[in-house]
């Protein structure tokens, strides 16, 4: 079955994110829902705590844990993640992230080799959220695989692993597909039933959070498009100081092993 998957744009994406759009053959890049800063995460026992979105946030890990880091934005209500615009106000604070990274991974087996190319990302002047966002997801991607850059419009013969599924990304702007609209009745299961019917896809990929918050199963099941969750878990890997921290950016597990080790802990059997 070609499988497709919808995902947010995020800033250095947390490594399930990875592990799900390498797991499909089609990533339908949804840049054009709204932006938001954060978000209810709908979780199994029914809560629903409020947390960033991560559009614009990535988590790294300091010598105290934890650390999230955020970019400034200009954005209004209801606009668009592609057309949400950046908020650096001068080059020193475009480039605070390098410092903060090189500041707490500066020891990490792999810095050598990858904050070079870090400099080089943040050397760019991005625009908007999708721009920054999509151009971290090209670097980790190039980073992953050992090319010097990657065409995210042409990934057939740019991603040769046998372990991965991912031949396509695609932009929901660019789709012809119409979002979800509430004054018409048309909600987020109907976009995505039409996104796969788009691109021929017959399997549609999810995480848990999504079919918690607005997944109706029977759209699918009516259009004739098969469901499979995520199942991917995250192996333990060697980091800096302190106890594990799982599910931060791909930034951290590039730093910590390498590409080929990376690969494998991304690697998924769904």
């Amino acid at each position: 079955m070609k499988r497709l998957v919808s995902y947010q744009p995020q800033y250095f994406p947390r490594l399930h994110y990875f592990a799900r759009i390498l797991n499909a053959d089609i990533f339908s890049v949804a840049d054009n829902v709204q932006f938001v800063r954060k978000h209810a995460y709908h979780k199994p026992d029914g809560s629903n705590p409020i947390g960033p979105s991560y559009q614009a946030h990535m988590p790294i890990k300091s010598v105290k844990g934890l650390l999230m880091l955020d970019v400034p934005t200009k954005h209004k209500a209801n606009e668009a993640i592609h057309e949400t615009y950046l908020g650096f106000a001068d080059k020193r604070e475009r480039t605070k992230h390098l410092r903060i990274i090189r500041e707490h991974y500066r020891n990490a087996p792999q810095f050598s080799r990858v904050f070079p190319s870090l400099e080089s990302f943040w050397e760019t002047e991005y625009e908007t959220v999708a721009h920054i966002d999509l151009a971290s997801i090209g670097w980790a991607l190039s980073q992953l695989f050992e090319l010097p850059t990657i065409d995210l419009k042409n990934l057939h013969d740019a991603l040769p692993h046998a372990d991965f599924r991912l031949r396509e990304i695609v932009l929901s702007s660019e789709s012809g597909v119409t979002t979800s609209d509430k004054a018409s009745g048309r909600d987020a299961n109907d976009w995505l039933v039409d996104l796969c019917k788009k691109y021929e896809a017959e399997e549609y990929y999810f995480g848990g959070t999504g079919a918690g918050a607005y997944m109706d199963f029977s759209k699918f099941e009516q259009a004739g498009i098969a469901l499979k969750e995520q199942n991917w878990k995250l192996s333990p890997y060697s980091q800096l100081g302190g106890e594990f921290v799982g599910n931060l950016s791909i930034i951290d597990l590039l730093m910590n092993v390498t590409p080929a080790e990376a690969r494998a802990i991304l690697a998924s059997t769904d």
